[in-house]
């Protein structure tokens, strides 16, 4: 089916089995197992969890991943709705505690200069909230069949965090419509505009750099697509 940074995953039947390059695949299937029954969205059942061999399996869920695709009116409003229930899940002791300073993600960045002259310019403060996020909900992570969202896979990088990166990616990946319908559909205790902002434009420039090692151009074509938005100015 395809490999991330993280996990590569294969179909088996009707099973997805993924095969995880470290994360803990034990302690994923206990997140996934509380989550599934406090959001509205489906997400991955599993079924078989090989701690040593790093292998979660799970029914494959319906619908395809959006990446390159247009999404239907609908899917913001969908997606809102299960964010603000995940990020109200109370997940200690089953989710990582991500308390990085923004600033620290500048070491790992690559790109144009003059991009990374904005993001350098604009890092914002440690956040102050906390909750569970899914933390890579970008397109390729989000699965929908027509009008509907179907599911959202792959929750190895869920961690107790900054609860704007949930609203990053879907920023960078489907515009700015996009996140108006997502930040409605959450209600009034949504991250600032320019703390999603400064992520997705991280995002990007992680997505730029990944398509150019890994040859995979859907990610590259995305990123190139949401620097109209991200970085108007330049």
């Amino acid at each position: 089916m395809g490999s991330g940074t993280d996990n590569t995953a294969y179909l088996a039947g009707d099973l997805v089995l993924r095969v995880s390059n470290g994360p803990d695949v034990a302690r994923e299937a206990r997140l996934l197992q509380l989550v599934a029954p406090r959001v509205s969205l489906p997400v991955p059942t599993p079924v078989v969890v090989d701690e040593a061999g790093g292998v979660l399996a799970y029914p494959g869920l319906p619908g395809r991943p959006l990446l390159g695709h247009t999404p239907a009116p609908g899917h913001a409003r969908a997606l809102g709705r299960f964010l603000r229930e995940l990020h109200a899940i109370d997940a200690t002791g089953l989710a990582p505690v991500d308390d990085d300073d923004p600033v620290e993600w500048l070491a790992d960045l690559d790109g144009p200069a003059d991009l990374l002259r904005v993001v350098e310019a604009t890092v914002p403060p440690l956040a102050g909230q906390r909750v569970l996020a899914h933390a890579d909900l970008g397109a390729e992570h989000v699965l929908a069949a027509g009008a509907e969202l179907t599911g959202v896979i792959d929750w190895s990088d869920a961690a107790v965090t900054d609860p704007a990166l949930d609203f990053a990616r879907p920023y960078r990946d489907f515009g700015p419509d996009f996140l108006a319908g997502l930040l409605a559909a959450y209600g009034p205790d949504a991250p600032d505009l320019p703390r999603i902002r400064w992520y997705a434009r991280c995002a990007a420039l992680e997505d730029l750099a990944y398509a150019r090692r890994s040859g995979r151009t859907a990610y590259g074509a995305a990123a190139r697509r949401s620097l109209s938005w991200l970085f108007p100015l330049v």
